[in-house]
């Protein structure tokens, strides 16, 4: 009998070792679940962020700007465009600014992310040309494009803004 009874004390301790991991288990899951729901609606929420400044960055470039006949000494707007057109020297003075302080920019456009300006084709600046404005994206984490058509030297061109974290 006491053999019967040694066995029995054995059971007892086994179904207690699985009912504990099976709360582990189950509280694993659960928190896995919340996690997965979270960081989703969190990186939904960042990129329509990133949508909503590079609009308004987009907006803002292919304007006039405000003063019209804007310097790097006296923006409050950058805008790069005048008639409708793009304006070279306004061009050239958004790469010199963004070349000679690259966060002041950012703090125009009233943005925390990071961007690069591209007209199809080169840029002319300076009896130069570049390939963009602001710093490329090297290897984004959350990248938005924008794009738009605008007129550069007189012929339609399409511009493109990438913005990223």
């Amino acid at each position: 009998m006491e053999k019967l009874n040694l066995t029995h004390k054995r059971a007892q301790a086994w179904s207690i070792d699985l009912i504990i991991a099976s709360i582990i288990f189950t509280v694993s899951i659960i928190a896995f679940y919340v996690y997965t729901m979270n960081s989703t609606s969190e990186t939904k929420e960042e990129m329509e962020n990133m949508f909503y400044d590079g609009k308004l960055t987009g907006d803002a470039l292919l304007s006039e700007g405000y003063p019209q006949n804007w310097t790097s000494d006296n923006v409050i707007t950058i805008g790069i465009t005048s008639g409708e057109k793009v304006d070279e020297a306004k061009l050239e003075n958004f790469y010199a600014l963004s070349v000679s302080d690259y966060n002041k920019t950012k703090s125009i456009f009233n943005t925390k992310y990071n961007y690069y300006f591209v007209l199809n084709g080169s840029i002319s600046v300076n009896g130069g040309s570049v390939d963009g404005i602001g710093e490329a994206p090297l290897d984004p984490a959350n990248l938005i494009k924008i794009t738009r058509l605008t007129v550069y030297k007189d012929k339609p061109t399409t511009a493109y803004l990438y913005i990223w974290e």
